[in-house]
């Protein structure tokens, strides 16, 4: 991209790239209605999982007028930008923007320029409110003309995701020349019992570490976030916490979210690093541990917080076996299938 030639343009307007309007939907929260299919993405203005907050029925009061997807939305004061694929509903606050050139990859391209002038823009005073956005301009790849290549833009976003598809194709591969698929009985016909998390797994702390002391660099730095796997930063300093083949648990912030890392990381002092003490640390264990702790989180709320104490006193549920012993072997097994599952399904659906 660096050899090619860039121009501004307004973001929208009658010379602009896009046509902007509010959402035709804006439905606060509670005013919902629930159904029996529950298939529409509710677009909020959270800065994860695509902006979609929950999945809502069809059948929403007359007033309110659902979405059409193939658009770019954009949370004002929040400064969040997605493509939305889908027909949707929102809360309010969100704008829309519309191309008749939009694709799937040209929006792609897009959000990553607009996001890039996002960063002028704050919570409060100066958020990305309707009229900024009128008057915002953004720097696209031109073609000979100097009008926007949206060809070019397209076609880079395409070849990035065909190397990915590819890269991801051969992972898969080497993954499950390692494992194999073993019958296992379901969930609820294994026998579980109560166990303390302190009896299960070896609990260390994280490190404080202010951001003014942290130096950039390649290794993440674990925070009590609730996304991006947990990664709040990539730095190069060293401490006491570094780990790696570790499960991060939040006990601020996010509690109880909680992530496996197989690579070299720093910790937050707001996450602890979870090791088992009677079975090898691995990915499938870790993951099926994941799903179990996190079971925990509906009853730790700003007034009851998740710390230290009520941590090591906290129990889980696990599958058992014939000595009454948490079923490790069963428990790694049957994250191991779900993956082998998966990956056998997604590469017979791209071979097709």
């Amino acid at each position: 991209m660096s050899d090619r030639c860039w121009k501004e343009f307004w973001l929208s307007g009658t010379d602009g790239i896009f046509h902007l309007k509010a959402t035709a939907s804006g439905i606060d929260g509670n005013k919902l209605i629930s159904g029996e299919s529950q298939t529409i993405p509710y677009i909020s203005r959270s800065d994860s999982m695509n902006g979609v907050k929950s999945f809502v029925s069809s059948k929403q009061k007359q007033k309110y007028k659902i979405d059409s997807g193939n658009c770019i939305t954009i949370g004002l004061d929040t400064q969040t930008v997605f493509y939305q694929p889908h027909s949707f509903f929102t809360g309010q606050n969100i704008q829309v923007l519309r191309n008749k050139e939009l694709s799937q990859e040209l929006a792609l391209f897009l959000v990553e320029t607009i996001r890039k002038q996002m960063v002028k823009f704050n919570w409060g005073g100066n958020g990305a409110t309707l009229g900024r956005l009128a008057r915002l301009k953004i720097m696209l790849p031109v073609d000979k003309n100097g009008e926007p290549d949206f060809d070019y833009m397209e076609s880079t976003i395409y070849e990035l995701k065909k190397a990915k598809t590819i890269e991801y194709r051969e992972f898969l591969k080497k993954e499950l020349k390692s494992i194999r698929y073993v019958e296992i009985p379901k969930l609820d016909e294994k026998e579980w019992d109560a166990f303390k998390l302190t009896d299960v797994f070896k609990i260390n702390p994280g490190k404080r570490l202010t951001v003014s002391d942290m130096k950039m660099g390649n290794t993440p730095f674990i925070g009590a976030s609730d996304s991006n796997n947990g990664i709040t930063n990539f730095i190069s300093n060293r401490n006491a916490s570094f780990d790696r083949n570790v499960l991060g648990v939040n006990y601020n912030g996010s509690v109880v979210e909680n992530f496996y890392h197989p690579y070299d990381c720093l910790f937050s002092d707001d996450v602890k690093r979870f090791h088992l003490k009677n079975w090898k640390d691995g990915k499938f264990i870790l993951l099926f541990m994941k799903g179990i702790i996190l079971q925990q989180k509906s009853k730790f709320l700003y007034a009851y917080k998740f710390n230290e104490k009520r941590m090591k006193n906290q129990s889980i549920m696990l599958p058992v076996d014939g000595n009454g012993a948490p079923d490790y072997s069963y428990m790694e097994q049957y994250i191991k299938n779900i993956f082998y599952t998966k990956a056998k399904e997604y590469l017979d659906f791209k071979a097709r």
